[in-house]
Parts: structure tokens; C-alpha cells; sequence
């Protein structure tokens, strides 16, 4: 695979990203897709500005129209390449990762993300195939600035109100500075945005905040300033963490279960996406609520799909992504409407986000994700498969093997990228949670041992 990956492409900087690829993957996505518009954009690390300007001269020397919109968000460029009907979208981007790395993700005419097995390998094989060759006619560049209309969606749920809320946003020296600064002004919050220059080295703090070290500045700052909430983003603004106000982070489907609280009382029995690791508070409180909870696959190209199949309200991913539906045509990831859908909630509810959150958290116990380096990946499922199945276990194989007993749950799956399983487990108490974990783990373990 190299630096093709299961969902975009991703590398170190020089080390097979670099301009070369650029140029040659604009010219093979065109040709690609057949397409005849493309819009591009690109976030803060150091060289995506370098890396967005050879794809765009491969796009225009594909024959392409190519609309740029500089440096954004990733759910920026994709509502606007929905939102103006381009063929496709390309965003500069390695997302959460390190400051090194660099990569592209890539969106069709439909809006679903362009996965290995949706058509990267193609495109793969395109770019490995070309050589030198020479500019086809009618390609065009032009560049625009592309925000206030994304700003009116994002605040849509606040209907023209003014929120007078204390609120901290780190946007972690990423490309989403301007994007909160926006929704800020326009919403009357008193914000304190963190990190809001871009700066591609990220010096102040890792672009992921799912990472605990990313979060312990703002944490201070929510306490500091006595502020209702916190939101951290990752390095393309899309990927967002909250925080309550006391600085303690709420997993993202404990936030999803908020958010279908809000709008299934808009849209009674609708349908809402939830990925397969999610807590089973979440479709239950969906159920609950009257809506019809619809399980994904993990990753965005599979909750995407499942959204539009179902044509669901809203779709959220354990990961920290959360996307909703903007017309009956398309969809859009947006961790900025998020925040003001909290915001709107905890204006209407009148307490304190941690209150809000406590009944979800109090349901069931979840272990944090356990990565187990096994190289026989298939082989361990098979056998973990076989042997909870002869324990009398209900199993499910949408997303590698589920197993559900009456107190506890797990699901494991192989990594795309790593010789590596992912274990995920609830149970109806810590107690439970922690005895099995580390029972499921022996048992991982044990098998992967026996492949050596």
C-alpha cells in the first residue's frame, strides 16, 4: 500500500509524499473519476500549501477546472464541493497525525470519501503508470474565499440567536482558527480560542486531541475562566473533543446521544448512524427517544455510506467525527455545528453539561481501546470467533467479531495498517469490564502466540 492507505493518503513529508505525487495525483483523480471540476484546499502543516499548489497544476494540466479554496477545514471544502456540485474534492491534509506527516483525502461527486477499495487502488495504480506527459487543453484554475455561507450553516440550529456563553476552543494551531473565530463573533459567545495561528510544527500541542496531553491546557483554561465547555479540534478541523465544565473530556457518542436528543425532537423517527465501537447507551437513548438507531462499520467512508442508505439526520463516529444532513442531496462532517448544537441545548436545559452527560455515563462501563500486536490477523479472529460462539455468545460479523453476553460485550478488529487487533469491551460495571478485558486479552494473546 505505501503511503496509499485504507481511507487517503498518508506519509512523512519526503518520504513518498511529496510534490511529485501531488502533480501526478491530480491528473489521475481526474482521469480517475472522468470528472471536469474539482475543488481543493489544504490545512497548516508545513508544506500542504506546496503539496495543493502541484496538485492543482496536475488537475489543470489534466484539462480540469480546478476551485481553490486556500487553506480550510476539511468540512469546509467538503461543503462547499457539495454545496457548488463539483465533481469531486480534494483536501491537504494528514488530519490528526504528527506534525511530519502529510496527505490528501479525497471526496466524489456523491460526497463519499474515495477509500482504498472505493478507488484508491485505481488511482494508485494510475499514478505508478505515468510518466511524462504532455498538458491536456481546457484546464483552469481560479482560487476564491470560501466561509460566511458555511458559517450560515453551521449556525443554523441557533436559529439568529445570541449565545451568551463562556466557551474555550482550541483549535490546536490547525487550519480552523478562522473558522471559530467566525461562528464566535457571529453567535455573541465569549470565547477564549486557543492556539488560533496556524503554525504547520505544531509546537503548542499535538494535532490529535483524542490524545490526553493535548488536553490539559484547555482543561485548565475551562476552570480558569469558569466556562460551560471546552472543544479541541485536530489539524483539519474536523475531528472535535468536548469538554465539561469542569475540563473532563465526554466521549464523542455520550456527545452524539446529546445531539439526537435535540434534533429527533425536530424530526421524530428518524434515523441516526452510530459506529459499531460506540457505547450501547447510545442506540439505546436513540431508541428512547423514538428515533431508529442505524450501526456502521468503523470510519468515515462506512458511517458516510450508511447515512446516505438510510437516509439518516445524523451520523457520529467514537473517533471524535460527527456529520449531518444539510439537504436531501448530501451530507456534510461539521465539528463547529456540533458546538452549537451543545451550545443551543445547554441554553434550553438550563444545566450544567456534566448533569447532562451523567445518566449516559452511568449506564454501562467501557475499557479504553487495547491494541495487540498479532501478524496473523485473520487466523486469531477465526478462533476468537469459534470459541465465544461455542460459549453460547451472540456474535456479529459486520466489523471484524462482535460477541455480546448478557453482562458484557466486545468487539475486535483487525487494524488496515498494522499487524495489530483492537479490542473495544462493555459491561454493566467497572468490575466486569476490567476482569474480561484482561481475560479477552490472554486470550488474543495466547492465539497470536500459537501463529509464531
Amino acid at each position: 500500500m505505501g503511503v496509499f492507505k485504507t481511507y487517503d493518503i498518508r506519509g512523512v513529508y519526503g518520504q513518498g509524499v511529496d510534490t511529485a505525487l501531488a502533480y501526478k495525483l491530480g491528473r489521475a483523480f481526474v482521469r480517475f473519476l472522468g470528472g471536469t471540476g474539482v475543488m481543493a484546499g489544504y490545512d497548516a502543516r508545513s508544506y500542504s500549501e506546496e503539496l495543493y499548489q502541484a496538485l492543482v497544476n496536475g488537475v489543470v494540466d489534466e484539462g480540469a477546472a480546478v476551485r481553490g479554496i486556500g487553506m480550510a477545514t476539511t468540512p469546509q471544502l467538503h461543503f462547499y464541493q457539495m454545496r457548488e456540485g463539483f465533481d469531486a474534492g480534494v483536501m491537504v491534509t494528514a488530519s490528526h497525525n504528527p506534525p511530519e506527516y502529510h496527505g490528501f483525502k479525497l471526496f466524489d461527486g456523491q460526497g463519499g470519501s474515495i477509500s482504498y477499495d472505493k478507488g484508491l487502488a485505481e488511482i494508485e495504480k494510475i499514478v505508478a503508470a505515468m510518466g511524462e506527459e504532455p498538458a491536456r487543453p481546457g484546464g483552469s484554475f481560479e482560487e476564491a474565499d470560501r466561509l460566511e455561507e458555511y458559517v450560515d450553516f453551521v449556525l443554523e440550529p441557533a436559529a439568529g440567536a445570541r449565545i451568551d456563553s463562556r466557551v474555550v476552543i482550541d483549535v490546536g494551531s490547525g487550519s480552523a482558527g478562522r473558522v471559530f473565530r467566525r461562528v464566535s463573533e457571529r453567535l455573541g459567545l465569549r470565547a477564549l480560542i486557543l492556539n488560533e495561528q496556524p503554525d504547520g510544527a505544531f509546537l503548542n500541542r499535538d494535532p490529535n486531541p483524542l490524545k490526553p496531553e493535548s488536553r490539559v491546557h484547555a482543561a485548565a483554561r475551562v476552570l480558569d475562566t469558569k466556562a460551560r465547555l471546552a472543544a479541541l479540534l485536530d489539524g483539519d478541523g474536523d475531528r472535535v473533543v468536548f469538554l465539561d465544565e469542569h475540563g473532563v473530556a465526554i466521549d464523542n457518542y455520550f456527545v452524539c446521544a446529546l445531539i439526537a436528543e435535540e434534533l429527533l425532537q425536530r424530526n421524530p423517527g428518524a434515523p441516526i448512524v452510530y459506529d459499531l465501537i460506540s457505547s450501547r447507551a447510545l442506540p439505546e437513548r436513540i431508541s428512547e427517544l423514538g428515533g431508529r438507531p442505524v450501526v456502521s462499520r468503523v470510519g468515515y467512508t462506512f458511517v458516510y455510506d450508511a447515512m446516505v442508505e438510510s437516509g439518516a439526520l445524523f451520523g457520529g463516529e467514537t473517533s471524535g467525527h460527527v456529520y449531518f444532513k444539510v439537504t436531501d442531496r448530501y451530507y456534510t462532517e461539521s465539528a463547529a455545528y456540533a458546538l452549537v448544537m451543545l451550545l443551543v441545548l445547554l441554553e434550553k436545559r438550563k444545566r450544567p453539561l456534566s448533569e447532562l452527560v451523567a445518566p449516559l455515563r452511568e449506564r454501562y462501563h467501557q475499557s479504553p481501546e487495547i491494541n495487540i500486536e498479532i501478524s496473523d490477523k485473520e487466523r486469531v479472529l477465526r478462533e476468537m470467533e469459534r470459541h465465544f460462539a461455542e460459549k453460547g455468545a451472540a456474535i456479529d460479523k459486520l466489523d471484524g467479531v462482535g460477541v455480546a453476553f448478557e453482562d458484557y460485550w466486545f468487539n475486535v478488529r483487525p487494524s488496515n495498517t498494522e499487524p495489530l487487533i483492537r479490542l473495544r469491551l462493555e459491561a454493566v460495571d467497572g468490575e466486569t469490564a476490567q476482569r474480561k478485558s484482561a481475560e479477552v486479552r490472554r486470550l488474543i494473546e495466547e492465539l497470536g502466540g500459537g501463529a509464531e
